[in-house]
């Protein structure tokens, strides 16, 4: 118990020393060396820093504008084929299925087939109208006669011998040319044949302007022949 007490004192007295160590003029001295040379960052790495960081903001933002321009280019291109498919199919399914083919709306009030050939190999000739008898016309009537023409851009129709028509084809469609290349209308055993031909872009806007050409030949279900 004795030898106890006898190292307590000295216990005591080491931590009074080390106490008094810490609060002396080489621990200010350490803590000012620290403060000097701790953590932070100098004027030169943070403009670095920041240049790096809008480095690669610009090169992000880049790429984000870029994906949005490809996803509206792809948007047009969905309704150049949409919509342009639609218009085609119509027309086509009605021209199967009719007669008493002719061009030129000027002459609406014909019935008698008349060709509108291509003249040439760079595509003159023809007529950016096509009038014709549909499948339940009658062709002693002229006025239930369909008509396709281009007007204002847009590909429209009449089923009224040109008394009225109506857009086939979608506000963002701009028809630049159309063209119809009419055969075999003369009395014969051959099948009326027509070839369209339309030209145009379509764009939501004038970034994503998207050009097409589109071409198809449909040949009529009924003969140009006449009965004895």
């Amino acid at each position: 118990m004795t030898q106890k007490m006898k190292k307590f004192p000295q216990t005591t007295r080491m931590f009074q020393k080390k106490n008094a160590d810490s609060s002396g003029p080489s621990f200010e001295k350490s803590k000012i060396q620290f403060l000097k040379t701790g953590a932070g960052f100098t004027l030169l790495e943070m403009i670095v820093s920041i240049g790096i960081f809008l480095t690669a903001l610009i090169i992000i933002l880049g790429a984000l504008v870029s994906i949005n321009e490809a996803a509206r280019k792809a948007r047009s291109e969905r309704i150049v084929a949409d919509n342009l498919s639609a218009a085609v199919d119509s027309m086509s399914r009605s021209i199967r299925v009719g007669s008493n083919f002719h061009c030129d709306c000027t002459g609406l009030a014909s019935t008698t087939p008349k060709d509108c050939a291509m003249t040439d190999d760079t595509g003159l000739g023809g007529d950016a109208c096509l009038v014709f008898e549909g499948q339940q016309g009658d062709s002693s009537n002229q006025n239930d006669q369909i008509a396709y023409k281009l007007s204002g851009g847009s590909i429209e129709r009449s089923t009224d011998n040109g008394a009225t028509y109506l857009p086939l084809t979608a506000p963002e469609l701009s028809i630049t040319s159309l063209k119809f290349y009419v055969y075999g209308t003369t009395p014969s055993d051959d099948q009326p044949v027509v070839t369209m031909i339309v030209r145009g872009s379509a764009a939501t806007t004038q970034s994503t302007k998207t050009n097409f050409d589109v071409q198809t030949t449909v040949s009529a279900y009924t003969p140009s022949f006449t009965f004895p």
